[in-house]
């Protein structure tokens, strides 16, 4: 039985041929091609593999040791520097190097509320330590005022971890601890530093821009009133001529109450 092929099926016979030698076929297993998809397809074990009884699964062993939580940095004395017994349950006071304590001056009329720790301030539990101190050092004799004659405090004694922001529940968490160390300093004016103190004492949803230019009183937790003013944080000088000029008018300002009080 001789077999005729045509040109057509003769290019095509041999594009197949190429396509099986680039697949890398090199041999036929049968002359019919099986049709794999109308059989299910079988699996057959080796016999050692079929007689081998099922072995229960190992116990997993927990080699990672448990974590255990890190101590408060914060002690009895540290708690009595805000003027508390003992300081509220937070989640930074776990990760702080150390705990802040605010810095009160006998008499002093005028107190600054600074926003959370920075890094020297966490490293050396100083408020206002490193460039933010040497910056309102700078800028506070321009209008006649010495930083060592006033009160000074940090927003909350505990740095975040990675010098984050301060969130909302923490800043409730700590509400009542910085109260209570402005009840203890009694000045007659605050300055805010920025925008948690602002936050944390006036209004949670406030902004700087708009809370700018005007003293804000403040009742505290013992029904006392205090008035506050609210300004650019120090390191504010650094990033912008125009922070520059508002840390400026706002200096003005506040110069301007102090003269006629």
């Amino acid at each position: 039985m001789s077999l005729s092929l045509s040109g057509q099926d003769h290019s095509e016979i041999l594009a197949l041929l190429d396509l099986y030698r680039d697949w890398g076929v090199d041999c036929a297993l049968d002359d019919v091609a099986p049709h794999r998809l109308d059989r299910a397809a079988s699996l057959s074990l080796p016999q050692a593999m079929r007689q081998r009884p099922a072995r229960p699964p190992a116990a997993r062993q927990n080699l990672t040791p448990p974590v255990q939580p890190r101590p408060s940095p914060v002690d009895t004395q540290a708690a009595q520097a805000w003027g508390v017994e003992t300081f509220p349950e937070c989640a930074l006071a776990r990760t702080a190097s150390t705990s802040v304590r605010p810095r009160f001056v006998p008499g002093a009329t005028l107190m600054l509320v600074g926003d959370a720790p920075d890094a020297d301030e966490d490293r050396s539990g100083e408020v206002f330590a490193g460039e933010t101190g040497r910056l309102l050092d700078m800028i506070l004799p321009s209008i006649g005022l010495d930083r060592s004659r006033l009160s000074q405090a940090p927003a909350l004694p505990w740095r975040p971890p990675g010098g984050r922001a301060v969130s909302q529940i923490e800043s409730r968490e700590c509400r009542a601890l910085l109260n209570a160390a402005i009840i203890k300093a009694r000045p007659e004016r605050l300055i805010l530093l920025g925008l948690t103190p602002l936050r944390l004492l006036l209004d949670e949803q406030a902004s700087m821009a708009r809370s700018r230019g005007a003293w804000h009183r403040l009742r505290l937790d013992d029904g006392s009133a205090v008035e506050a003013l609210a300004m650019q944080h120090p390191q504010q000088l650094l990033s912008s001529a125009r922070a520059r000029r508002e840390m400026w008018k706002d200096l003005v300002f506040l110069a301007e109450t102090l003269a006629s009080s």
